[in-house]
């Protein structure tokens, strides 16, 4: 496996644990406390972009030091027309399927659904969307182009 495969591993499993346990908790907390929804969802929305970009720069950083200390392959420093073209290609899969959750969110508030629905819907669509980015780069990169 090859340094941006392992990397896109790391940062897959890590996004994962990290929005599991915030959503969890977030479902505790919607569940025992009688307060209002929409602002439980603003603030799970904030935390969660808040700690997935610590975290990524904290996998990140340790990554590193880890597979240097470890791997005799040094992470590349230049990058080529098929790293581009697999970023491009990785990013198109998360964009799609990120407007496919939106609109389905919104299809949701149009039957006349709760709105706690289209929020779970756009939170497991962050999620869902996470995992195929980080899939595609390994796809990509294991097949070569």
């Amino acid at each position: 496996m090859i340094y941006q495969s392992k990397k896109a591993l790391v940062l897959l499993i890590s996004n994962v644990a990290v929005f599991f346990y915030l959503y969890l908790g977030h479902l505790n907390k919607l569940h025992s406390i009688q307060v209002d929804a929409l602002s439980l969802w603003g603030s799970f929305f904030l935390t969660l972009l808040f700690f997935l970009v610590i975290t990524n720069i904290a996998v990140l950083v340790i990554f590193n030091l880890v597979n240097n200390l470890l791997s005799k392959n040094k992470a590349p420093t230049i990058s080529d027309e098929r790293d581009r073209l697999i970023e491009l290609r990785a990013v198109r899969n998360l964009c799609f399927l990120m407007a496919a959750g939106f609109f389905l969110a919104m299809g949701a508030l149009a039957i006349h659904q709760p709105i706690s629905i289209m929020f779970t819907i756009l939170a497991l669509t962050v999620l869902v969307s996470a995992v195929i980015s980080y899939a595609s780069y390994i796809f990509y990169y294991e097949r070569g182009y």
